[in-house]
């Protein structure tokens, strides 16, 4: 069985070059401590650093002490400039500070990454903590220091990595390129060798030897360095079968297999209880436990405790309980056989992606003895050379055969043995240059499929467009400079956003950020907002959730979109009339004949015009007073009664939006007074009380988005 252990040394240059980035790779090395601290907190680090001003390692002081043991005194010093910043030890909050501080341990000294990995190697190799783990070393350079590589050295530091399993992942940063010809030209062929020097080194530690082949997940490469702190980040998990059995063509021919799951949703940690009052030095255990207690409310005035047995399961059908022992339950239910069974073939067009139910799983051939071993299973789980091979040709012309006729097979599996579950999926073929396998994907049942009716969109010139009125078209035909613009947005974002499934969760890495800023402070600050709209969406994927930390893969713009991506957005805005899709939350408008519906906020008229569409309530405003024509003995003058209101069809016109919610308004008999008097309703005219002078305006209703939906 592989083991859980990893020792990690992270190996860092911190030579002139690398200046720039040492802030945001000392972000990104610290967030992958803190995964480990979340997720295997058994696991260990150490930090290297090599170009530094400092030497402070094991292999240095064991060379000082032999020459002047021996009496050496010519003895020229070998392994400088290489300091242990970090021993080996449990990840932990204050391991993860220190690499998060190489900003601060920048250094002007040329940087030997060849020696720096024989320090690093002779740091695990007699590492003996803890019994066996597997030995990783992380090394983040940009590779623009010569180095000077000898073959013999290079056989001999292979050697030594290989008879521990070691593995080595070379993550190498692009930085800015020189603007002088000659300086960019040496950068490049220094950058060119140093990268063959490291190649011919992984090389070496990927080639099979006794033990057989170095498995997948530990063989070593060179990344770029986006990529590899990336995956570094991201919670190891070990891939183990949810099925092994046969797969059934027919009842006298079927095909072994192993199942592993492709795909599985991520998930924060889960939070558990604990009492504050617990004093954990004395001894005390915090965490908190739960009781719970079942109470009948039969007689309000006398609850009774229920006791677990004497209750009893029941389904709900109509106004009774139909209560089902647990007896019956288990009688009554499915046991089906484990198993998976192809009962047809169908098109692969009818079995889209989207249709997905599940998790997806991944089926491959039962492996050899030795492939059981190497994934991490007893080697007794595999299957003889004879069978794999059998098994392994079966399988790779079955998905060549389905993906030349463009078919996909539907089967019924089981996965446990009675289970009561059954699952209904399609296979469809993949064929790749690893080997071909078949992927089964989970479809849906007839009540698991939704059925909505949504308002048609009409395509330009289509017999449907012409039927429209002028209203309804403006708003559900677009334009052909609608359409450019669509198309031109397209094209400039065409290739520049990111793959989501190459992204970490921006989720997942706040909420870890911010565990690991609250593990040292209690009163830390959250982290740093992550948002953005149009072409800077995608940057909210790869954006740093630390506060003043720039993200690594983004470019020095900080987009990721094209230069004339922002131009496209806003001739597209513009071609929209401003892109306005949805109506303002206002609460609830009347609507009179003839004129829209009030604005949530009423502009101010000019001087000496009337508010067009102005309600009643105006009317009561001393201002509009003042606008009034004034009679020869100054009174104002009366107001003639206005005709009531126009009652708004039942039902919209043609050229209308189907979805406008008209409220009708019942005519109200109105009488005229002079003024200082208020317009009042019929029935709501007080008797024998003086109106004052000065009336403030009702203040309007508070909106409670009520009727928001009908808006």
């Amino acid at each position: 069985m592989a083991t859980k252990k990893r020792c990690t040394a992270l190996v860092v240059d911190v030579s002139p070059s690398m200046h720039p980035h040492l802030g945001p790779v000392g972000d990104h090395l610290s967030r992958v401590v803190q995964n480990r601290i979340l997720n295997a907190k058994i696991d260990e680090f150490a930090l290297i650093v090599f170009g530094s001003d400092e030497t402070n390692n094991d292999v240095h002081t064991e060379g000082l002490d032999a020459a002047a043991a021996s009496g050496e005194r010519d003895y020229e010093e070998e392994y400088r400039n290489i300091a242990v910043k970090v021993p080996m030890g449990c990840c932990s909050s204050e391991c993860a500070e220190v690499v998060a501080s190489l900003r601060g341990m920048v250094g002007s000294a040329p940087s030997d990454y060849l020696e720096a990995l024989v320090v690093a190697s002779d740091m695990l190799v007699n590492h003996h903590r803890g019994g066996a783990f597997l030995r990783r070393i992380m090394l983040v350079t940009d590779l623009r220091t010569p180095c000077e590589a000898d073959d013999d050295f290079i056989g001999d530091i292979a050697r030594g990595m290989r008879a521990v399993d070691m593995q080595l992942t070379v993550a190498v940063v692009r930085g800015e390129e020189s603007e002088d010809e000659t300086t960019r030209i040496q950068e490049e062929d220094t950058v060119m060798a140093n990268r063959e020097t490291l190649q011919r080194l992984c090389d070496l530690l990927i080639e099979p030897s006794d033990k057989g082949p170095v498995p997948v997940t530990n063989r070593s490469c060179i990344e770029d360095h986006a990529a590899a702190l990336q995956a570094a980040q991201v919670k190891t998990t070990k891939p183990t079968t949810t099925f092994r059995g046969d797969l059934e063509f027919t009842p006298w021919m079927s095909l072994k297999v192993w199942v592993y799951k492709k795909v599985s949703e991520a998930k924060p940690p889960a939070m558990k209880m604990y009492s504050d009052a617990a004093d954990e030095a004395a001894g005390d255990d915090p965490t908190v436990g739960r009781e719970r207690v079942f109470r009948s409310y039969a007689d309000p005035d006398a609850p009774v405790d229920v006791a677990p047995e004497m209750m009893i399961s029941a389904y709900p059908y109509g106004p009774a309980n139909i209560p089902i022992q647990d007896e019956v339950k288990e009688l009554i239910a499915a046991k089906n056989d484990k198993g998976m069974k192809i009962f047809g073939f169908t098109s692969l067009d009818q079995v889209p992606h989207w249709m997905g139910m599940d998790e997806p799983r991944v089926l491959v051939p039962w492996p050899t003895k030795d492939g059981s071993l190497a994934a991490g299973m007893a080697a007794s789980a595999g299957a003889t050379d004879r069978e794999h091979r059998k098994a392994t040709e079966a399988m790779s012309a079955m998905a060549r055969a389905m993906q030349c006729k463009g078919q996909a097979a539907l089967v019924r599996a089981v996965w446990t043995q009675n289970s009561d579950k059954v699952s209904f999926g399609a296979l469809t073929p993949h064929i790749t240059k690893e080997g071909d396998f078949l992927l089964f994907v989970p479809l849906p049942f007839a009540e698991d499929m939704y059925s909505n009716d949504f308002k048609p969109l009409p395509v330009p010139g289509c017999k449907a467009s012409a039927q429209l009125g002028a209203n309804a078209k403006a708003k559900l035909v677009p334009t052909d400079e609608q359409r450019a613009a669509a198309a031109a947005l397209v094209d400039s974002l065409d290739g520049s956003g990111p793959d989501p499934w190459e992204c970490l969760n921006p989720s997942l890495t706040r909420t870890h950020a911010l565990i690991a800023a609250r593990a040292t402070n209690e009163l830390a600050a959250p982290p740093a907002s992550a948002s953005g709209s149009g072409p800077d969406a995608a940057a909210v994927l790869l954006a740093s959730p630390f506060t003043g930390v720039p993200a690594m893969a983004l470019p020095a713009g900080g987009s990721l979109a094209k230069p004339g991506a922002r131009e496209a957005a806003s001739a597209f805005r513009l071609a929209c009339g401003g892109l306005k899709l949805t109506e303002p939350k206002t609460g609830w408008k009347r609507k009179r004949a003839g004129t829209e519906a009030l604005s949530a906020h009423r502009e101010e008229p000019e001087e000496g015009v009337a508010a067009e569409g102005a309600d009643d309530d105006d009317a009561a405003v001393p201002d509009a007073s003042a606008r009034r024509p004034r009679r020869e003995d100054g009174e104002a003058a009366r107001r003639e009664p206005e005709a009531a209101p126009a009652a708004q069809p039942d039902s919209p016109r043609g050229d209308e939006d189907a979805w406008t919610v008209v409220v009708k308004e019942e005519p109200v008999s109105q009488v005229t007074m002079d003024l200082p008097t208020q317009v009042l309703p019929v029935e709501m005219e007080p008797a024998n009380i003086a109106v004052p002078t000065q009336v403030e305006a009702p203040k309007p209703a508070e909106d409670d988005e009520f009727f928001d939906d009908m808006d």
